[in-house]
This record gives C-alpha cells, structure tokens and sequence, in this order.
C-alpha cells in the first residue's frame, strides 16, 4: 500500500478516536451528574468540570431573578 495513502486513513483513525473519548467522557459525566444531583454544588471530580465546561453549565442555584416583583417604567400598575 503506498505511503500517501496509509497517512490520511490514519489522521482520520486517530481524530475518529479522540472524538469518541471526549463523547464517553461527556456522557460519564452526565451519567455522574445525573446520578448524584449535584448540579447545585460545585464539581466533585474532574471528569465533572471538564463536562460542564463542555456543555457550558454552571452550578445551578435557586433564587431570586432580576426583574422579579418590579413594576416596570413607565407602567400604569400602582
């Protein structure tokens, strides 16, 4: 088999490799996540922090939202 060949087979094996250990790694956290209910603390392992950072999540916490129970300018309510 000639050489020009074998090397773009390979780039794509190898990059076909590393996006499918990012998807387990994301699906382990979410799984983690999920499992746990933790969304509203910090992260316990680095493999759930790496997840949140990819999927973009932060810790989630209850509270007050701006805007809530402010009557709006120029509104005719009271």
């Amino acid at each position: 088999m000639d050489i020009l060949a074998v090397i773009p087979i390979a780039v794509v094996l190898v990059t076909g490799l590393a996006v499918l250990a990012v998807l387990v790694l994301v699906l382990a956290g979410i799984r983690a996540e999920d499992r746990h209910m933790s969304l509203t603390r910090t992260p316990r392992t680095r493999i759930e922090a790496i997840t949140r950072r990819l999927l973009g999540v932060g810790i989630r916490t209850p509270g007050p939202r701006p805007g809530n129970g402010q009557i709006p300018p120029g509104s005719d309510l009271p």
